[in-house]
């Protein structure tokens, strides 16, 4: 049988663990407007230049997640101008990455009521799950409710390529969105309220955003001769964000993001983008020592131009407060400095935002590496997705990892564990985790390494996150649990340890096997080695490891 039961059970935990955990939150700070700070070291530059640089992304990725929604519910009005029953009998409508939703509603004096609901849709990097209203919707004045006081509407923030899970979020909150506008040319403003909490898997927190009087300006020109696409995104307003360790405020005027999206008309695609930043922000951090706060000017002299082929920045250079400046160099890397000093050099814009790290929906973000190599840390997640040979897919994969104590396994030595969808746990979760099935691996009762996804009707995604990583050898791969009419599931992967990430992985499966024991419905992934000194070796399967070792049962 399915796991339906044992779905249920973890999506009530992952509310439970996330929404209305009895553990209090840091305080936040009151909104405030701190004086312009006086940035007097190339440290204190460079932990300016990491709180400004997230805020960008930050409001870029928001204002991308509430448009692309919005857009949908407009876009179900503009070809249902009579719609007078609640679409009953829709099939489900393809997503542009896969996926799908339906909609049901009625319209009276050209006022639209909506519920729309979402089945792993994927666009633009996001992945939704649940439902969302519209009740007295126009065609130019929408607003959307995500989630109501008894559930929360699911989204999922990824790469551009679905292969690493940089964000979970879940929505109680609502928007509204007035102005009109086409895939080429649009005009909007957007106004969030409400509250979205995330866990964060590069900082492995939880983190409650509070949008509060902020009010965003969205405007997108296409030329019409070059095809570059201006996209001018302008924020006002106070924005909340507090875990159980820390907390910001932040505070905007004026704060202006421009991003021109260069068009290759012989390739048809977009090789590169040069953005700009503008306007006032003042950051106020709880604790105060955590990082350096104040007003800041930022200002951009030159774009920062980012080439899609070479996967890095190669020039730009902004200001703040008139003394610090952050230069982006040919080969990627970023020199801060302060006036008068010689510069802190940034390896990328990822490494330069690491040295003020708050969760930010973060666009930029390590490179993928390739399918081995080495690394360093002490954590490790794997994400993966998959897709059906029909766009809307239902078939059920499953991620593995088998664990044995020794650095040099051979095919006759004993797995210490095994993590998977049938394990269970004895175990308690992490703050903001919640896992399915997991292993304490230190013997603290709480639980440090299991599945934390599990999806059983396509697309993912399947998660599993290890909070640390005992010396020892791991054993990653995939099972086709089940193609449920599909004739194949094509899966993608990464691995990320720390601050790397290894990937893309990909594969096709055509063969179902929920006894898990048939090696045509296993896809060995990568085999990652932890020495006793810590560091981390990600390498090609040993196909002498065999992934499986277990008989399942009632999946």
């Amino acid at each position: 049988m399915k796991k339906i039961l044992k779905l249920t059970i973890v999506i009530m935990l992952l509310y439970a663990a996330l929404n209305g955990c009895s553990l209090d939150k840091l305080d936040p700070p009151a909104p405030s407007s701190p004086a312009s700070a006086v940035i007097a070291t190339n440290m204190e530059a460079a932990q300016a230049f990491a709180s400004v640089l997230q805020a960008r992304d930050l409001f870029i990725t928001s204002t991308n997640l509430f448009k692309d929604l919005g857009d949908i519910s407009l876009n179900i009005m503009a070809t249902n101008p009579t719609l007078t029953t609640a679409g009953t009998g829709t099939t489900p409508i393809a997503c542009v990455d896969g996926g799908s939703y339906t909609y049901a509603g009625t319209v009276a004096n050209g006022k639209y009521d909506l519920a729309v609901t979402f089945s792993g849709c994927r666009e633009k990097r996001f992945q939704y799950a649940g439902k969302y209203l519209v009740s007295g919707g126009t065609p130019t004045n929408i607003t959307v409710m995500l989630g109501d006081s008894s559930s929360t509407f699911n989204v999922f923030y990824f790469n551009s390529d679905y292969t690493v899970l940089i964000d979970y979020m879940k929505a109680q909150s609502s928007f509204t969105m007035a102005g009109s506008g086409t895939a080429e040319n649009a005009d909007y403003t957007i106004t969030p309220s409400g509250k979205i909490t995330t866990f964060d898997y590069f900082l492995l927190d939880t983190f409650t955003m509070t949008y509060s009087r902020t009010s965003i300006g969205y405007a997108l020109s296409t030329n019409p001769v070059s095809g570059d696409q201006t996209t001018s995104v302008s924020v006002g307003g106070n924005f909340v964000e507090s875990s159980l360790a820390r907390a910001l405020t932040l505070t905007l005027s004026g704060f202006t993001i421009d991003r021109v999206k260069r068009y290759n008309a012989g390739t048809r695609s977009f090789y590169a983008d040069d953005t700009s930043i503008s306007g006032t922000a003042a950051f106020n951090y709880r604790p105060s020592n955590y990082c350096f706060e104040g007003q800041y000017l930022i200002e951009t002299a030159t774009p920062v131009h980012t080439d899609y082929r070479l996967a890095h920045t190669t020039m730009g250079n902004l200001a703040l407060n008139g003394v610090a400046t952050a230069a982006y160099n040919s080969g990627g890397d970023i020199d801060v400095s302060v006036t008068g000093s010689a510069p802190l050099n940034y390896t990328k814009e990822f490494s330069l935002m690491k040295a003020c790290d708050y969760s930010a929906l973060e666009e930029s973000m390590p490179p993928l590496l390739g399918p081995t190599g080495t690394a360093t840390g002490s954590t490790m997640a794997v994400t993966l997705t998959w897709t059906g040979p029909q766009g809307i897919s239902t078939s059920d994969m499953d991620l593995h990892v088998k664990y044995y104590s020794t650095t040099t396994p051979v095919s006759a030595t004993t797995p210490s564990w095994h993590i998977d969808w049938h394990q269970g746990k004895t175990c308690t979760d992490p703050s903001g985790l919640s896992f399915g099935d997991a292993f304490d691996l230190n013997a603290d009762g709480r639980c440090d390494i299991g599945l934390d996804f599990d999806n059983t009707t396509g697309y993912g995604p399947e998660h599993i996150t290890a909070l640390t990583l005992p010396a020892g050898y791991y054993v990653v791969s995939v099972n086709s649990y089940g193609l449920h009419g599909d004739a194949s599931a094509t899966l993608y992967l990464a691995i990320h340890v720390g601050d790397y990430i290894f990937g893309p992985y990909e594969a096709t499966l055509t063969t179902s096997d929920a006894e898990g024991t048939n090696p045509d419905a296993w896809f060995r992934v990568a085999d990652v080695r932890v020495d006793a000194d810590g560091s981390v070796n990600v390498l090609a399967p040993d196909s002498t490891l065999n992934p499986w070792g277990h008989q399942v049962q009632n999946h």
